[in-house]
């Protein structure tokens, strides 16, 4: 009950209590009701902004919340990092490329026995001028021969990069061609392949992580495909200590 409609009750009652003693004089009854009219007037009404009756005003609250970054993302405030494809930036496997071919990553003797049967000596050097990988940074050429089975080089090379040896590779296509090799093909090995054939010898180059396999045979090395392509897979595994990141 509001304090206008306590003091409304109030005169009531006073007046019915006034009613079965005596009767109110007629000031007693316009004082009363002078004060119901004030505490209406000054309690009914809503009170002015500002005013000391007035309730304070609250400032709602806006919830806020830090933007979240997707996981992985260093933010706007991280610091700059190089871009790779931006010009002088050098790629990893670049400044990783080998100078110098191990001589594990050769074929050996016995490998090559494995492979072709009988038995083989593996002495430096040998192979073809005119059949060898240009641009490289480092080679290594093995021969290995033996008493009816043929003979055998194998060149491994090492390049600046990947790109840098399927060029290499590409361009034995057209130097084989020019040294009188003939059925020129694609063999679909490594990144790019080339392989050829000369009378009793073939020769088949693969790139593959920077490097170039090189492999040149004649005679009866050459003479079981199914041999010869063993010889050829045996090659690329075991030259992988010249890659840049080494064997995987």
């Amino acid at each position: 009950m509001t304090r206008a409609r306590l003091a409304a009750a109030v005169v009531a009652g006073g007046l019915v209590l006034g009613g079965c003693g005596q009767t109110p004089s007629d000031d007693t009854v316009r004082s009363a009701r002078e004060a119901v009219t004030r505490d209406v007037v000054t309690n009914d009404e809503p009170s002015a902004p500002g005013s000391p009756m007035a309730p304070p005003r609250r400032t709602p609250r806006v919830a806020t919340t830090s933007p979240s970054l997707p996981p992985g993302d260093p933010g706007l405030d991280a610091p700059s990092v190089p871009d790779p494809g931006a010009p002088g930036a050098e790629p990893e496997a670049r400044s990783h490329a080998r100078r110098t071919v191990p001589v594990a990553a050769m074929l050996t003797a016995d490998t090559v026995g494995v492979a072709l049967g009988g038995g083989w000596v593996r002495t430096a050097g040998g192979g073809d001028q005119c059949v060898r990988p240009e641009g490289m940074l480092a080679a290594s050429v093995m021969s290995y021969g033996g008493s009816s089975a043929g003979l055998v080089t194998e060149t491994v090379a090492t390049y600046p990069d990947s790109g840098a040896a399927d060029a290499a590779v590409k361009a034995m296509r057209q130097a084989v061609a020019g040294c009188g090799w003939d059925g020129v093909g694609d063999p679909r090995l490594g990144s790019a392949s080339v392989s050829a054939e000369d009378g009793p010898r073939s020769m088949v180059a693969v790139s593959s992580e920077g490097l170039v396999v090189l492999l040149v045979g004649e005679g009866a090395a050459v003479e079981r495909a199914g041999r010869w392509a063993s010889l050829v897979d045996l090659a690329l595994g075991s030259s992988c200590p010249a890659a840049a990141d080494g064997c995987h």
